[in-house]
C-alpha cells in the first residue's frame, strides 16, 4: 500500500510540481488548500486552479476555510503589533500556529503519515535530529520562514523542492504538460493586505494614531509625523522633513506618541534580545557557541554567539554590527544550513 502524503496546494507552480514529484515517487497524494482570507475567499481562479491540477492528476482534494482562525491569530497579532509600534512578521505566526497545525491536523484526519509544501527548504538530518536546512537555491530559500516548526512538524515534513532551483522546477513543470504554470506570476507581499499597502489596510481597520513628535536621540523636537502607524523602523522616505542630512526612523515609541529618528551609523546593533523563542532541539543548544543569524529574509548571515538567559531571552551577540533592527522582527539562528530555531526581537543595543 502507498503511503499517503497530504500537500498544502495554492495552485501555484511550486505546489503543483510538488504534487507531480510526489506522485512519481510513488506517493498517494492528497491535495489540501487552506482558505486563509477575504482575499484567499474571493480568488476562484486559485481554488479552481487547484481543483483542476487535483483532477489533471488524478489526486484526492480538499477545500478547508479557515478565515475564523486566522483571523483571530494572525491578522490580531498583526494589528497588535503595530499598535504598539512593533514591526509585524505574519508568516512567522502563521506558519507554525495556523498553516502547519493544520497540516498535521487534517493529515491525520485523512489518514496521512506525512505532510508536504512546495517551500524551498530541505530536510535534513543531523546526530539523529531532524531539521529545516536551506534550499540549494539561494535566491528561492524559504528556511528562514520557518523556524517556528516543532520536531514533531519536521519528522513528518517531505520537501521535493529543496534540491532544485527555480528554474528547474520551472523546466519540470513544462515537461509533464503544464507549461501555464512555468510562465505564471508569483505571489509578493503580505497575503492578506490586497495591494500590500498596510497603512491603508490599518486605517480601513479602523486602527489609527494622531499626530507626535519626531525627536532624536536626544529627546529633541524635530517636526511632527502623521501618526506612527504609518513610520517603520529603517524608514527613510516619506518623513515630511526638510533637514540637512539623511534621517532614518530607529525607534517607534507608542506611549509618548513619539518617533525617533537617527542617522545611518546611529542604526547599528551589536547585541539582539529575543523573546518567545523556539529552538528545535533546545538540548542541542549551547551558550556561547558559534551560530548564524539572519534578521531579515534577505540580509545576509551574520556570525554570533547566544546566551540562554533567565528571564525567559535570549541574548545574540553578533559579530559583525547590523541596521535597522526593530522590535518585533524575527531573528533566526542556523548552525551552518540548518535552522536551529529563533525569536522575536524585543531590544537591542
Amino acid at each position: 500500500m502507498k503511503e499517503r502524503v497530504l500537500l498544502g496546494m495554492s495552485s501555484g507552480i511550486d505546489s503543483s510540481v510538488s504534487a507531480i514529484m510526489l506522485k512519481n515517487k510513488g506517493f498517494e497524494v492528497v491535495g489540501i488548500t487552506f482558505i486563509f482570507s477575504e482575499i484567499d475567499a474571493k480568488n476562484h481562479e486559485m481554488t479552481n486552479s487547484a481543483m483542476q491540477l487535483a483532477e489533471s492528476l488524478d489526486i484526492e482534494y480538499h477545500l478547508i476555510d479557515l478565515r475564523e482562525e486566522f483571523n483571530k491569530i494572525v491578522i490580531s497579532y498583526f494589528k497588535n503589533e503595530y499598535i504598539n509600534g512593533k514591526t509585524p512578521f505574519p508568516c512567522a505566526v502563521c506558519n507554525p500556529e495556523v498553516k502547519f497545525k493544520n497540516l498535521i491536523h487534517f493529515a491525520d484526519k485523512y489518514n496521512c503519515r506525512y505532510i508536504s509544501t512546495g517551500h524551498y527548504v530541505q530536510v535534513i538530518n543531523n546526530k539523529g535530529f531532524k531539521y529545516v536546512s536551506k534550499g540549494i537555491d539561494a535566491e528561492k530559500d524559504q528556511s528562514f520562514f520557518l523556524w517556528g516548526l516543532s520536531s514533531s512538524v519536521i519528522v513528518r515534513l517531505i520537501v521535493p523542492l529543496g534540491k532544485y532551483t527555480k528554474s528547474q522546477v520551472r523546466e519540470i513543470a513544462k515537461q509533464n504538460g503544464y507549461s501555464s504554470l512555468a510562465n505564471k506570476k508569483e505571489s509578493l507581499g503580505i497575503c492578506f493586505i490586497e495591494g500590500n499597502d498596510y497603512r491603508k489596510y490599518l486605517i480601513n481597520s479602523e486602527i489609527k494614531s494622531s499626530e507626535g513628535n519626531f525627536v532624536n536621540s536626544f529627546d529633541s523636537i524635530l517636526g511632527k509625523h502623521k501618526g506612527y502607524i504609518n513610520y517603520t523602523v529603517g524608514q527613510r522616505r516619506g518623513l515630511g522633513l526638510n533637514l540637512n542630512k539623511p534621517m532614518f526612523v530607529s525607534e517607534i515609541r507608542p506611549g509618548k506618541n513619539e518617533i525617533v529618528l537617527a542617522e545611518f551609523d546611529e542604526l547599528e546593533r551589536s547585541t539582539i534580545y529575543i523573546n518567545h523563542f523556539h529552538f528545535i532541539h533546545k538540548e542541542q543548544i549551547r551558550s556561547g557557541q558559534n551560530y548564524i543569524v539572519k534578521i531579515r529574509y534577505r540580509l545576509q548571515d551574520t556570525p554570533c554567539q547566544i546566551q540562554l538567559l533567565e528571564n525567559y531571552l535570549v541574548k545574540i551577540l553578533l559579530d559583525e554590527p547590523v541596521s535597522m533592527v526593530a522590535n518585533g522582527q524575527t531573528a533566526v539562528l542556523y548552525e551552518e544550513s540548518r535552522v536551529i530555531g529563533g525569536g522575536f526581537i524585543v531590544d537591542s543595543d
